[in-house]
């Protein structure tokens, strides 16, 4: 058993990784690995900077391969130590059958097991196909070769789908490149406001590159395994041609069961999404895209706070002092002076402008209309619920999951609103000179509403009509 062992092994070291034969006129690559010349050869034909090592995928640098006699001798002397065992085996004692300790020298097709002669007696076989060893050997040697060349195919066609995944790899890193670089001479003619977007959109690009690398990786080691699984079916079938006949007919049916059951994996193909980002309206190619998604806005006087007086053409609201409702309205804001819009948002794109003059304390934005009575709280704890500019205590904050002050070159005495549903993003712009003030960037699920925070001060605050 332990010179058997060592021949499987020798065996499979002789045996070329690609045709998975013995290796015939062996070369040695860069990475160290051993092919057939031609079997290397074939596997580079189609190749033209790196050559990928069909072992390691060590990519060489050039075709390069020098030719190993030392290994070729030994492939010569294994042949020569395989037929002197195989005429050993044929010297071997024979196996017995256990129930009636005579010589295994028959074999029942229907029930793929050795027998003595006493085992064909009624009932057990009666009827069954039983055939000497010998020829039942013969049959199934032959089965088993019939095998060979299918796998040998299966391995060599999935090589190639691995090398077409490699150059896939290629592909998808010169696309990502193109691409970032068009990106990135398109965004340098723009103005700073601009960045912000420019550093969203790479990071989309980038993202699904990873997305689509992991994939394809994932399919590559899915190739490599199956592959793996082939080259063991492969060694099976091999050990097994030149047992004995008695041991080739052992367990016979399991291998031919595991054989053909190896199915591929499939192929994973990719396509670029088709990249899409917004640009802030100062930029004339946008003008005429915000105005096609501006909005008519009103105001909702069911949601506005006690204090508040909204216009009869629900465009204009005022703070007072003195309540405008004795009751309590459940939709309405108890705690700050804060009004919402009737209009709600849950896809598309939607602009809308804002009139906020001189005002010394104001915020304007969007919310979730599941701001319910219990949740509308004071300003500063509704950053989970609501993305607004304001202004309070003399400094513009931008108020989201993460407040970020702002720097503004001059009071701007108009808010531009622009929402994104889809790409879930909210942009502000100051009237002024149509600049970029802030966007932010998150994931939207339920309803958006206008929201404006009025402040304490008399002076109104005013959404724009589509005719102003």
């Amino acid at each position: 058993m332990a010179i058997e062992a060592a021949l499987a092994v020798l065996q499979t070291e002789i045996n070329c990784p690609i045709c998975l034969d013995d290796l015939r006129d062996p070369v040695t690559i860069e990475c160290g690995h051993n092919f057939c010349r031609s079997c290397i050869q074939q596997s580079w034909a189609d190749v033209q900077d790196r050559f990928p090592c069909p072992v390691c995928r060590h990519p060489c640098k050039d075709r390069h391969m020098r030719s190993n006699t030392q290994l070729g001798r030994m492939v010569d002397i294994t042949k020569l130590l395989q037929i002197t065992r195989g005429k050993m085996k044929q010297q071997e004692e024979r196996r017995f059958c256990k129930k009636h300790n005579k010589s295994l020298t028959l074999f029942c097709e229907e029930d793929r097991e050795l027998l003595c002669p006493l085992c064909t007696q009624p009932p057990d076989h009666q009827g069954h196909q039983v055939r000497p060893v010998e020829e039942a050997a013969s049959h199934h040697r032959q089965r088993l070769s019939s095998y060979i060349e299918p796998l040998k195919k299966q391995v060599a066609d999935i090589q190639k789908l691995v090398a077409t995944q490699d150059r896939k790899l290629s592909e998808l890193r010169e696309k990502v490149e193109n691409r970032r670089a068009k990106l990135a001479s398109e965004f340098d003619n723009l103005i700073q406001s601009v960045e912000h977007e420019q550093e969203a959109v790479l990071s989309r690009v980038a993202a699904e590159e990873k997305h689509i690398q992991r994939n394809l990786i994932a399919n590559k080691t899915a190739f490599s395994d199956h592959i793996s699984k082939l080259k063991v079916q492969l060694k099976e079938m091999a050990e097994k041609s030149v047992m004995s006949d008695v041991k080739l007919l052992m367990n016979i049916k399991g291998v031919f069961r595991h054989c053909e059951n190896l199915e591929p994996p499939g192929v994973y193909c990719f396509q670029f999404s088709r990249e899409e980002f917004s640009l802030p309206p100062q930029c004339s190619a946008l003008q005429k895209i915000i105005q096609r998604f501006r909005e008519e806005v009103t105001l909702d006087p069911e949601t506005a706070h006690p204090n508040l007086v909204v216009s009869e053409d629900k465009k204009s609201v005022t703070f007072v002092r003195k309540k405008q409702r004795v009751h309590k309205n459940p939709k309405g804001f108890a705690v700050d002076p804060v009004v919402l819009g009737t209009e709600g948002f849950d896809c598309g794109r939607h602009y809308w402008e804002v009139q906020v003059d001189d005002k010394p304390e104001w915020a304007v934005g969007v919310c979730k209309d599941t701001l319910s009575k219990e949740e509308k709280q004071p300003l500063l704890r509704q950053e989970n619920r609501c993305w607004t500019i304001q202004l309070k205590d003399g400094d513009y904050v931008a108020q989201g999951p993460v407040p970020v002050t702002l720097v503004l070159k001059e009071m701007p005495r108009g808010i531009g609103i622009y929402l994104d549903y889809e790409l879930g993003q909210v942009s502000f712009y100051s009237l002024n000179d149509m600049s970029h003030i802030h966007s932010f960037r998150d994931t939207f699920s339920e309803v958006l509403k206008p929201y404006f925070y009025v402040g304490c001060d008399p002076k109104p605050l005013t959404v724009f009509a589509l005719k102003d």
